[in-house]
């Protein structure tokens, strides 16, 4: 498999592991929202109203917003040959995996994306030592798009839930 393939790999990979949590988000908060609220009360306070007045269509459309900003990184990177840059925002790919995972542990129960995350970290850590290793790359360049990636990738997560928000009120009034 060429390297430009395995990075192209990245939106799929995103994508399918976002599926599950489109699929999966709505009725799993409306089960498990007694629960999380009674173990994590300050976190999910601010969580739980916000993701629960989106509709499945409104939370697409904030995976859509992310699903197109790593395609076009993707795409700038293979045509510029920006390897560094597109390894970094794997690097964050990957530890968004790992929170994933995480919270499962924390949980102890299923949560939306679990099942697609350890494929997701798989993908990640292979995609990663392939482009890595092929490439030669350096590994300093890799950590400060790393560094970059972790601040930017939070960012556009609460950017695409912005953005969720005012689409479903758009919704709301339009239909």
């Amino acid at each position: 498999m060429s390297t430009e393939t395995i990075m192209w790999l990245l939106p799929i990979v995103f994508m399918l592991h976002d599926f599950e949590e489109i699929i999966m988000m709505k009725p799993w908060i409306g089960r498990e929202q007694g629960a999380l609220m009674q173990r994590f009360p300050r976190f999910m306070g601010r969580i739980i109203p916000h993701v629960s007045k989106l509709s499945t269509s409104s939370f697409s459309f904030a995976v859509l917003f992310m699903f197109a900003l790593i395609t076009v990184l993707t795409l700038i990177s293979v045509e510029c040959k920006l390897y560094s840059l597109w390894s970094g925002f794997l690097v964050g790919f990957g530890l968004h995996a790992i929170i994933h995972i995480i919270q499962f542990i924390v949980y102890r129960k299923y949560v939306p994306v679990i099942i697609t995350s350890f494929p997701a970290l798989l993908y990640s850590l292979l995609a990663f030592y392939t482009v890595y290793t092929r490439l030669n790359l350096e590994i300093m360049p890799i950590l400060l798009w790393s560094m970059i990636a972790v601040t930017v990738l939070p960012i556009s997560v609460l950017v695409a839930h912005y953005l969720a928000g005012r689409f479903e009120t758009w919704l709301s009034g339009r239909f």
